[in-house]
């Protein structure tokens, strides 16, 4: 670490005669108070922002456990090699400590440690991949009292607004860093089921999980990642809004897992020019890419280039807007939808259902992966990854994923459904994307292809696509 440079400052000694008491100025007097509105909002927060260690396994406890020799837990305080640190937040009197998932990913053993010196371990956790949160309930004894951070309003949260980022940044304990909210509305691929706030408070390596807090000294925000070219803090910082990590926290904390709804359908934002295509006075609401094949929203008639405007009467102007309204909504209760076609408004009753396994793993896909349309055969395709094809129990040659399956397209005719991966096309391997461009552009559905796929769950099976 550097030292600071030397630089030469006018010096008052205290035998010189003294200035006449300088009157703070307005200005002077915000800035003060603005400095003190910082100091009691870290005063509230930081006992319970926590330190959190995630022990790793270790190639002996790998070893000790297949031979069923029990791992011996570690000492409160005991670092090993390649252990990993993060930061957490206390949000019950009874030891719940909310902070993300990559955090206590691959730990052996979670251990907390608060900032008066206290040391707890993990007695239990449950995690939420799709939005990178997690839950740990801490093995306190009944007479401990424990500090917590209260959860605030993040959706009042404004740009502009001053906020403070918390945690353990390469691990100096509670740190501070003061910043503002930068914008709203963010997405990231590795959480695509929420969007995230931006700041420009410091946020490192250690600040993973902590909090991000309003003057008040509430957490509006869990910090969660950073846009960097070098690692480290450059100026731009996400923080999950304290909103939407509240229904995952009690959807963890209540059911051990979150329950989402299932609409089923692919939107992005409507452009100005779309807006002109589609006969809308304005760019609002959502277009239709497609919707998935037998989803509550094709059952219900969405159709590609419908522009979806409200849902349940909410305004849908963003892509979060509309997946955090359906994935919430009431299963098995009919739920309204206006749409836009042709240029004419209409209401249309979508009963929700249970959001299938396989949905989140394309949905996962399509956020990682660039995809294609084959618009002749109707299927919208990826390229499969390992941790896919293991999901759906496919084993072999590496294909193409089938995203979704386009009403009224000859894959649907012919039966072809969302998970399979299709592996040959008219003979010739399709492992990659550009793989199955070439072989379908020298194709001929006039003459009839053949897909060779593996179905979910590891069946081969072909069927053959023609023109009626």
């Amino acid at each position: 670490m550097q030292c600071c440079c030397a630089f030469s400052f006018g010096v008052l000694f205290a035998d010189e005669p003294q200035p006449d008491t300088i009157k703070p100025d307005k200005i002077t007097v915000q800035a003060s108070e603005l400095s003190a509105a910082f100091r009691r909002a870290a005063e509230r927060v930081l006992p319970a922002a926590v330190k959190i260690i995630s022990h790793v396994q270790t190639a002996e406890d790998r070893k000790a456990m297949q031979l069923q020799i029990p791992v011996l837990k570690t000492p409160p305080g005991k670092r090993n090699p390649g252990d990993s640190t993060g930061t957490g937040s206390i949000i019950d009197l009874q030891g719940i400590v909310v902070t993300n998932n990559h955090v206590i990913a691959n730990a052996r053993e979670i251990e907390v440690e608060l900032p008066d010196g206290r040391h707890f371990l993990a007695k239990k956790y449950r995690y939420d991949s799709e939005t990178d949160i997690a839950v740990i309930w801490l093995d306190v004894p009944a007479d401990e009292k424990l500090p917590v951070i209260k959860l605030g309003d993040s959706d009042k949260m404004e740009i502009g607004d001053w906020v403070l980022a918390v945690g353990n940044p390469f691990e100096l304990d509670s740190t501070v860093s003061a910043g503002i909210i930068s914008a709203k509305g963010r997405s990231l691929k590795k959480a695509h089921r929420t969007e995230f706030l931006q700041t420009d408070a410091a946020i490192n390596p250690g600040n993973s999980g902590g909090p991000l807090i309003n003057l008040n000294g509430e957490m509006i925000g869990i910090n969660t990642a950073i846009a960097s070219r070098s690692g480290t803090y450059e100026g731009i910082g996400f923080a999950l809004p304290s909103n939407n990590a509240q229904w995952i926290i009690d959807q963890l904390v209540k059911k051990g897992k979150v329950e989402r709804a299932w609409l089923g359908v692919d939107t992005k934002q409507v452009t100005p020019p779309e807006a002109e295509r589609l006969g809308l006075k304005r760019a609002a609401g959502l277009l239709v890419d497609y919707p998935v094949q037998g989803s509550p929203a094709a059952e219900s008639g969405l159709k590609p280039d419908d522009v979806i405007l409200s849902f349940d009467g909410k305004a849908v102007n963003a892509v979060y807007q509309l997946q955090r309204l359906a994935e919430r909504a009431e299963i098995g209760k009919e739920h309204e939808i206006i749409y836009a076609r042709g240029g004419k408004k209409y209401k249309v009753p979508v009963e929700v259902r249970p959001l299938p396994p396989s949905a989140g793993l394309l949905a996962v896909n399509q956020g990682d992966i660039a995809h294609y349309t084959d618009t002749l055969v109707g299927l919208l395709l990826a390229q499969a990854t390992p941790p896919m094809l293991a999901k759906l129990n496919i084993t072999g040659q590496p294909g193409m994923l089938v995203l979704a399956v386009l009403p009224g397209s000859r894959a649907e005719k012919i039966g072809l459904n969302v998970g399979t991966v299709i592996v040959q096309v008219d003979g010739q391997a399709v492992p990659t994307r550009k793989d199955y461009i070439a072989v379908r552009e020298k194709s001929s559905l006039s003459n009839g292809i053949v897909l060779d796929v593996f179905l979910p769950g590891g069946q081969r099976q072909q069927f053959a696509v023609r023109l009626e």
